[in-house]
């Protein structure tokens, strides 16, 4: 097959060893070949007697020593059966070394490494690990040819790799498994039994299946990679197709409002499927947004007024909606910038999962607080009272601005309080909804179908303000009533604040206070998720709502996907 001029060539340039199979069988079984094996071979080559043939070629110093220090590392393989543990602290460093020292044993013999163009096409995570045409055997590509676990979950979704990748794992691990017998052979022999042109063909055999492996098992995950990223992508292009002006207000045009709405579908979903740390709620939408930007466009109004009465609650609820929505929407501007650096795995990108916990939280207040009218009223009713609480008792005021745990005390106290004074105001539609048992269907009168015990603690309620009413000598008996019944609330037991009262009006104050601990503590319990949001959003309105969610611009730090 060969021309005789041609084959001197070849055996001019490469020992036989660094042949190909195809060529070695040509030249084996051509004339020149069987002239080479004669007597004369040095005439029959032209002078080549130097030329070391391959059953005959000594090693060099440093291939024994390439090849004894392979040997050698092939020893601390962690070997479970016939498979090769590369998932332990331990079997992983011994395969790294294992692998460092087959690519350096490679490059002893002079074994040029299986073409790796295709690097050329993967993405920029890839290139930083496979960065040029050399070897750069890796523990996590031998791995997943071990496992050949192809169905690969990522954000709940399985991917599956195709047949090709699961041949080309195949075959590398049968690369794998003859070179370690080839190895362990070479190790039971003597020196003079050595045969380089084995080593050499299990090398470059291992070499060419790694290869092929590695470029369908990493074209497969970039290409998985890239499908799931396409949440991420799909909220970015939205986003730029999204209304960019005035936040409060709602976009006008039939396009912007289809592009915003698609925008919060998204964000659902994706709050669905990486916020790990919070509850991962889907149903947080565009209703929400709107009842925040209501509240915004009517939040004039005054403190008298029992309809607009603590609107400073209200806005404070609906800014915290608005201050996430622009915070996800600046991300989505941000990340557009650098997606390959998204994490596939999208709960593990931290700055989005920042974004998605603090929209969740605000988002959930928004959809039991805000976008409910009823509860909204009742909220902002029970903030004015709280107000009022506190110019009564200013040791209230300490007690929010420094979020003290005595505050967690006498809140649920002061709703039951509120609720007492007047059981027909907007303020009761809070108390039902945390102790619904105790009052009649949605609709009834907040005193008709009432909880016989309710009752009673009203009856009890109304007697002591009467009797104080009654014994304190000054005008405006009812405000001092209520006055002093709020500020032994606020002050517990240490408070003096009925020393100049009748006795039968420090007894009643005394049971009355009594009997609402023990409904403060029901508030409390019947439902301890419910009350724990109802208390978040008062001590957060009460604080003044600080600025951490507010809808003004802020100055950030460095950017975190």
């Amino acid at each position: 097959f060969f021309g005789s001029a041609v084959c001197q060539v070849l055996l001019r340039a490469w020992p036989l060893c660094c042949l190909s199979a195809a060529a070695r069988t040509h030249l084996t079984g051509g004339m020149l070949w069987q002239q080479c094996q004669g007597a004369d071979m040095a005439t029959t080559l032209g002078g080549l007697s130097s030329l070391p043939l391959a059953s005959a070629a000594r090693l060099t110093a440093s291939e024994s020593a390439a090849i004894r220090g392979l040997a050698e590392r092939r020893r601390f393989l962690l070997i479970e059966g016939a498979i090769t543990d590369v998932k332990s602290e331990a079997g992983y460093m011994a395969c790294t070394r294992f692998l460092e020292s087959i690519d350096h044993a490679a490059q002893v013999f002079c074994l040029r490494p299986a073409s790796r163009s295709y690097r050329a096409s993967f993405t920029a995570n890839y290139k930083a690990l496979f960065p040029d045409g050399n070897r750069h055997y890796r523990v996590d590509v031998l791995e997943a040819s071990i496992d050949q676990q192809f169905d690969i979950w990522v954000n709940g979704q399985k991917f599956e790799l195709d047949s090709n990748a699961v041949t080309c794992a195949k075959a590398l691990q049968n690369a794998w498994a003859q070179l370690l017998a080839v190895l362990d052979r070479w190790a039971c022999r003597e020196v003079c039994q050595h045969n380089r042109d084995e080593v050499c063909a299990a090398l470059s055999d291992l070499d060419t299946a790694w290869a092929a492996f590695e470029e369908r098992y990493i074209t497969a995950l970039i290409t998985i990679e890239e499908e799931a990223r396409q949440l991420v992508v799909s909220a970015v292009d939205w986003e730029r197709k999204a209304c960019r002006e005035d936040p409060r207000v709602a976009p006008a045009s039939p396009e912007a409002i289809e592009a915003e709405r698609r925008l919060l579908d998204c964000v659902a979903y994706l709050n669905s499927i990486a916020n790990q740390r919070g509850k991962g709620r889907d149903d947080l939408r565009s209703d929400i947004l709107d009842a925040a930007r209501a509240v915004l466009r009517n939040e004039s109004g005054s403190d008298t007024d029992p309809i607009t009465r603590g609107q400073e609650a209200a806005r404070i609820l609906a800014d915290d909606v608005l201050g996430s929505y622009l915070a996800l929407r600046s991300y989505m501007r941000k990340v557009s910038h650098c997606l390959e650096q998204v994490d596939p795995h999208l709960c593990n990108n931290v700055g989005l999962v920042a974004k998605l916990v603090d929209y969740e939280e605000s988002w959930e207040v928004a959809a039991r607080w805000v976008r409910d009218t009823k509860m909204l009223h009742a909220v902002c009713d029970v903030f004015a009272e709280i107000r009022d609480a506190e110019r009564l008792a200013p040791e209230l005021s300490t007690m929010i601005e420094d979020c003290d745990v005595e505050l967690f005390m006498v809140l649920p106290r002061l709703v039951v309080l509120c609720f007492l004074s007047d059981p027909l105001a907007r303020r009761t539609e809070l108390v039902r909804s945390l102790l619904p048992h105790r009052f009649g269907p949605p609709g009834a009168t907040a005193l008709m179908k009432v909880d016989p015990e309710l009752k009673a603690l009203y009856s009890l309620y109304k007697k002591t303000a009467k009797l104080l009413g009654a014994t304190s000598g000054r005008g405006r008996g009812a405000e001092m009533a209520r006055s002093a019944i709020v500020r032994q609330a606020v002050l517990g037991e240490g408070g003096n604040e009925l020393a100049d009262r009748s006795g039968e009006a420090q007894v009643s104050v005394r049971d009355l206070l009594r009997s609402v601990e023990t409904w403060s503590l029901e508030l409390q319990r019947h439902c301890p998720e419910d009350w724990n949001q109802c208390c978040a959003v008062l001590v957060r309105c009460l604080a003044g709502g600080g600025s951490d969610r507010s809808s003004a611009p802020k100055k950030t730090g460095k950017f975190q996907v």
